[in-house]
């Protein structure tokens, strides 16, 4: 039994089985044609047993070389050769690095597979080049899928997308899929948007008929288009004729062409991106909804009044704010807790008070954390909370972790920050820390040790 794939070759999966569907069914292709040209040189030979005249026997004989040449060269052409390139041989190899643990040319090739998908095949195409890595890229696929969508969207034609599905019948078959039906309904929506009654009938007949077991319902309401034109005023027909089922149809196009052929329907870039993200992704990383929650709920604004509260240094040294510059005064006493009044501070100190914070501020992003990136945000908010047995307690001040050798400490408000980067600040700041998230000050010796267990 081969090993199971772990970590990145999780997704490299697409790499290999992408090339060996289109060799197996160019095989089969060309194993249909081989039996049909062996089964008429059959029918040739048998013939001449039942022949007479000689010059129409050596006209059949010829035929029947011919019919053997042409066999003998489409067998040459299917038989391998070692000295001939090919992708699956080619990524064969690639995939043998990347189990050692090289990680050589993956970040290109899902470069160049987002590039694709978002049609920009000329950008894909000279990455591809410059790296010498066409043969790891599916671009001709791309631009089959490309060409088939802008049939569809841009010229609102199925011609291309039913060609591609009669030489893929078989194959969407087995996977239960009717886009064909969908096609040919869109189809038959043009025929009667034109007015063209006759000729919508006989292509419902022929091709809608033998899907009406499956989709009577849409069957039905298409042959009511008849008897509704474009300008209907019935919701139901007016939608049926809306020109956006052109971009629906499309879409399903492009699920089912991916799907054909092994590949996943979002890009092997953002499937890398979501799974590194699912493992950082933290209760308290935010997300763009969070953060405008956040934003909106924020307490209303504290009103500066007369009194001050209970100061968090001794009365002899309260922190003041005099022209942005901090100053210790002295002659600040504390209020009187029955009677209200000023025991010793005047109106002149508390005009130089400071103004408290008008409101909190929006919670505060880890520096280091992709997740709280604005660049990776929107994406990391579409994934799963990561799983971790043992949690790890990450300093929001200085992004370290906090250990036994960096241990958190509390506030008196509950925010924990890191014990190395408090000593910082307060040995800056007169031995007074100040909560990033919050704005509250007290004195460094307030601080409370937290234990990790």
């Amino acid at each position: 039994m081969p090993p199971v794939p772990t970590g990145p070759l999780l997704l490299e999966e697409p790499l290999i089985r992408t090339p060996y569907e289109l060799l197996r069914r160019a095989n089969r292709s060309a194993q249909r044609q081989v039996e049909k040209d062996f089964t008429a040189v059959q029918s040739l030979i048998a013939s001449l047993s039942k022949t007479s005249d000689p010059a129409t026997a050596l006209g059949k004989l010829d035929q029947a070389a011919d019919r053997v040449k042409g066999l003998k060269r489409k067998l040459q052409d299917i038989q391998p050769a070692a000295n001939k390139p090919s992708a699956l041989r080619d990524r064969l190899a690639y995939y043998e690095q990347l189990e050692k643990g090289s990680s050589e040319h993956t970040l290109d090739r899902y470069i160049i597979d987002y590039l694709l998908r978002t049609d920009r095949k000329k950008a894909a195409k000279a990455l591809a080049a410059e790296q010498g890595i066409e043969s790891l890229v599916d671009i001709k696929l791309f631009t089959e899928l490309l060409r088939i969508e802008e049939a569809l969207v841009a010229r609102q034609s199925a011609a291309e997308a039913l060609a591609w599905c009669g030489e893929n019948r078989g194959t969407l078959k087995k996977m239960g899929s009717d886009l064909e039906f969908h096609l040919r309904f869109q189809e038959f929506i043009e025929l009667s948007r034109a007015r063209k009654v006759a000729d919508a009938i006989a292509y419902a007949r022929k091709h809608l008929g033998q899907w009406a077991g499956a989709h009577m319902l849409a069957v039905q309401r298409g042959m009511a288009l008849l008897a509704f034109g474009e300008t209907t005023g019935v919701a139901a027909y007016r939608h049926t004729y809306d020109l956006a089922r052109w971009a629906d149809v499309a879409a399903q196009f492009r699920a089912t062409f991916l799907s054909v052929y092994g590949l996943p329907c979002q890009s092997v870039l953002a499937l890398a991106l979501s799974a590194g993200l699912s493992s950082l992704r933290l209760p308290s990383c935010m997300t763009p909804a969070a953060a405008d929650a956040a934003a909106s709920h924020l307490p209303a604004p504290i009103v500066a009044g007369p009194a001050l509260p209970t100061p968090l240094l001794p009365t002899s040294h309260v922190l003041r704010f005099i022209d942005n510059t901090m100053v210790i005064s002295a002659d600040y006493a504390p209020r009187d807790a029955e009677t209200g009044a000023d025991t010793a501070a005047s109106e002149a100190d508390a005009a130089r008070r400071p103004p408290p914070p008008a409101a909190l501020d929006p919670p505060v992003t880890h520096p280091d954390c992709p997740t709280c990136g604005p660049h990776m945000r929107e994406l990391a908010a579409e994934v799963p909370l990561a799983h971790h047995t043992n949690s790890t307690i990450v300093c929001r001040i200085s992004g370290r972790v906090m250990d036994s050798d960096n241990e958190p400490m509390a506030f008196p408000n509950g925010f924990v920050y890191s014990t190395k980067a408090l000593a910082e600040m307060a040995k800056n700041n007169f031995d007074v820390v100040t909560c990033p998230r919050t704005h509250e000050s007290c004195a460094f010796a307030r601080l409370r040790k937290i234990y990790i267990s």
